[in-house]
């Protein structure tokens, strides 16, 4: 009976099925009407075609909106489901401080000297406060440095803090983490802000345990106190030796210029050319005083006597050891004589030497004034973290915003992604 059948008759009932298919599956029907035209063809070849309908292609779907899915979609929906349901609660721990620097102001600084001025000061000193904003910066600095790390490793396990068992495994810290990996994560995990106009520091600690975080927020203020004191500490170290530096090189100057004016006196053989000059100035107008009384008598006395008359040539020869001796004395003081001491001389050498001792000896006066003040400022700490606002239990979780990064993400997404679109459509554009 398989024998009878024509092959023209396979794809006539091939039609008729697809036919009768069509109507639940759209593909079938098209295909059934496609091989309903062949067969009608082939039976009657004079017939008039029908046109051939070409099932049409499957649709595709846009890139643009596969695109916007894959970038938008999936990731903020598990970017949501992460923030609402998987992140774990962070407690954070507040604290507020001031740095603050004492200094002195000393009456004897002032103008018109400690007894001047219109207001009468009792004391010698005023001790005043003022804001250090530049030590309020470092301590926000070390804070966030490697150091902090360090110094809070010696009391308390961070690796330990920041892998609680409750942590999500987004939040935690990484079970096998390098020094600079912890370095970081601690940074992602504490804020400090400064104020400017007051200088106030503001401290925020995040942990994954109410005490966890109350503990790292009392150990940092500590630490930062220890880091303020030991800048104050080194300070005053620093200017005391300096000071003392000061008054040993004074000193060391004025012991130089005393050995000078000591070697200058045993070669000269003068204990103090000053007095020595004026001593020969005193006997040198003396003697010319003498002179002149000489001359007077001699002139009176040769009038009524001859030039042979012993009282005549007595005269004349005291005139002549008196002058010899003013000649003597002026080649003392000022002549150039190399068997004569010059007295002229001496005293500009002893001079030069006299006001170099006497520049040493001030300079040493005033090395040791600075050296007493360095050592009254040494007594007293000169620089101050006060903490008027101290770290306090958290009650409530303050991160992660679960609200607010739920709706942020995907807006963040879709931002990025359009500017990203745009681009591309853009450069498409000019290709085109």
């Amino acid at each position: 009976m398989d024998g009878n059948i024509r092959p023209t008759r396979i794809p006539e009932r091939g039609a008729r099925l697809a036919t009768d298919v069509g109507p639940r599956f759209g593909m079938l029907g098209r295909l059934g009407r496609v091989l309903r035209q062949a067969v009608a063809r082939r039976e009657a070849p004079d017939a008039p075609a029908e046109p051939l309908v070409v099932p049409a292609a499957p649709r595709r779907w846009s890139p643009v909106l596969l695109s916007f899915i894959a970038c938008v979609v999936i990731p903020a929906i598990l970017g949501d489901v992460y923030m609402l349901f998987v992140a774990t609660d962070q407690f954070v721990a507040e604290t507020r401080a001031v740095v603050r620097s004492a200094e002195q102001e000393s009456s004897l600084d002032s103008p018109n000297g400690p007894s001047g001025g219109s207001s009468q000061k009792s004391g010698s000193s005023a001790m005043s406060l003022s804001l250090a904003t530049p030590s309020a910066y470092i301590v926000t600095d070390y804070i966030r440095s490697r150091a902090m790390v360090d110094d809070l490793g010696k009391t308390m396990d961070l690796r330990t803090i920041y892998r609680r068992p409750e942590a999500d495994f987004w939040s935690r810290l990484e079970r096998d983490a390098t020094a600079e990996e912890l370095v970081d994560y601690w940074k992602s995990m504490v804020r400090t802000y400064v104020d400017g106009p007051s200088g106030i520091v503001t401290i925020r600690i995040r942990a994954f345990r109410r005490d966890d975080a109350l503990a790292l927020a009392q150990q940092v203020v500590q630490l930062s106190e220890k880091l303020v004191n030991e800048i104050s500490e080194r300070a005053r170290r620093d200017a005391m030796q300096f000071a003392e530096q000061e008054v040993k090189r004074a000193d060391a100057r004025v012991r130089a210029a005393l050995l000078e004016l000591r070697k200058y006196r045993d070669e000269q053989g003068l204990i103090d050319p000053v007095k020595t000059a004026d001593e020969t100035a005193k006997l040198l107008m003396q003697l010319m005083a003498d002179k002149i009384r000489l001359e007077s008598d001699l002139f009176v006395v040769s009038r009524s006597m001859t030039k042979n008359a012993p009282t005549v040539q007595n005269l004349s020869s005291r005139i002549e050891v008196v002058e010899l001796q003013i000649t003597k004395l002026k080649a003392r003081l000022t002549g150039s004589s190399t068997d004569e001491r010059n007295v002229a001389a001496s005293l500009a050498r002893f001079e030069e030497l006299e006001v170099q001792r006497q520049f040493a000896e001030r300079l040493y006066t005033m090395a040791q004034d600075g050296l007493e003040r360095a050592r009254m400022t040494a007594e007293r700490q000169t620089v101050y973290l006060t903490v008027f606002v101290p770290p306090a239990m958290p009650e409530d979780s303050t991160f992660p915003r679960r609200t607010a990064n739920a709706f942020l993400i995907p807006l963040a997404l879709f931002i990025l992604w359009s500017i990203v679109a745009l681009t591309w459509a853009s450069v498409e554009d000019h290709r085109a």
